[in-house]
């Protein structure tokens, strides 16, 4: 039995045992407290990229999605600092799959929102990582969305080495035709590519690379949460 298993059969024991706690300060009572949830930082309005969702006092876009040469736009529910992180941490690294419904509600609003998409698809995971770890983090927050899915299947066909810690140029580098495409074609369609974290777009932009291959009109990344990494230090390792 791996670890992974162990760690989330124990979780789901807990879980029956204990009433469910905040993941930001394990107050009793819900996934995530009232106080907690105010302290959210909110990826959207003044103070944000208008085309990344970033951190940028700047009426214009940011340098950040700059080399994105196939995404057309990121949105995301809130910045990934504080609460927010910690909530990702927990469904993405603790196996907490229950606080995925928590960040699909947080994230429903998104798709009425200034970057609409018709259909919906997750950012998929190779097949050894999602056995090693039990789930793919992204496709559980999708179960939660009452989104229209694309009629095919998007699929990691080469595995990858972890984004995290890794530069924007090499993690650009590891996704580099890592992705394929299964499925009818989305003529015309504009699709929402949903997982839980964006930093710097790499993989969503690869991703969108293939999906308009296969006929997207556009693909926008919608996430939980947008990591606004320092424009300072562009080869430095980045942490999600």
């Amino acid at each position: 039995m791996t670890v992974p298993l162990v760690r989330r059969l124990l979780g789901a024991g807990l879980d029956l045992a204990y009433p469910p706690r905040c993941v930001g300060c394990a107050a009793f009572g819900g996934f995530l407290c009232a106080t907690c949830r105010e302290g959210l930082v909110p990826a959207t309005g003044h103070g944000r990229c208008p085309n990344c969702a970033a951190a940028w006092p700047e009426p214009l876009n940011c340098p950040r999605c700059e080399p994105w040469d196939a995404l057309d736009g990121c949105v995301a529910a809130f910045e990934m600092v504080g609460v927010a992180r910690r909530v990702v941490h927990a469904l993405k690294y603790e196996y907490a799959t229950a606080v995925a419904p928590l960040m699909a509600g947080e994230m429903e609003r998104l798709r009425a929102g200034p970057r609409p998409f018709d259909v919906a698809v997750a950012v998929p995971l190779h097949r050894s990582r999602r056995r090693r770890r039990g789930f793919n983090q992204a496709e559980e927050i999708l179960r939660g969305l009452p989104w229209p899915a694309v009629p095919g299947r998007l699929v990691r066909a080469r595995k990858t080495h972890q984004q995290v810690g890794l530069g924007h140029r090499d993690r650009r580098s590891n996704v580099s035709g890592a992705f394929g495409y299964a499925g009818e074609r989305l003529e015309g369609l504009v699709v929402g590519l949903v997982d839980d974290v964006v930093t710097t777009g790499a993989t969503a932009n690869e991703c969108a690379r293939l999906l308009k291959d296969h006929g997207a009109r556009e693909v926008i990344a919608v996430a939980f949460a947008r990591a606004s990494y320092d424009l300072t230090r562009p080869g430095a390792p980045i942490a999600d």
